[in-house]
């Protein structure tokens, strides 16, 4: 079974909706699932994969002053995987 962490950010709801149904499709499918703020967010390294969910503020951009810094806090257990980010979810192998 996988270990699966949905880590999210929503101003207005939306994008919680959107974890909320991330998570339960995972678990559904048989995953052990997390769901996580980013301020919940520390070792990431026991997930066997992470989906990320942010929505996009102003011109595209991250919301930066909670999602952005987590990100850059787990970037490193990241790394070398297959991994992007756009508005909603984004599944990254950790």
């Amino acid at each position: 079974m996988s270990k699966l962490a949905v880590i999210y950010w929503s101003g207005t709801g939306n994008t919680e909706a959107m974890a909320n149904a991330v998570a339960e499709g995972a678990k559904e499918k048989g995953a052990a699932v997390d769901l996580l703020t980013c301020g919940d967010v520390g070792d990431i390294s026991a997930y066997d994969a992470v989906a990320l969910g942010c929505p996009a503020m102003g011109s595209e951009e991250l919301e930066d002053g909670e999602f952005l810094p987590m990100l850059e806090s787990i970037e490193g257990a990241l790394s070398g995987n297959h991994q992007g980010m756009s508005e909603g979810f984004s599944p990254t192998k950790s």
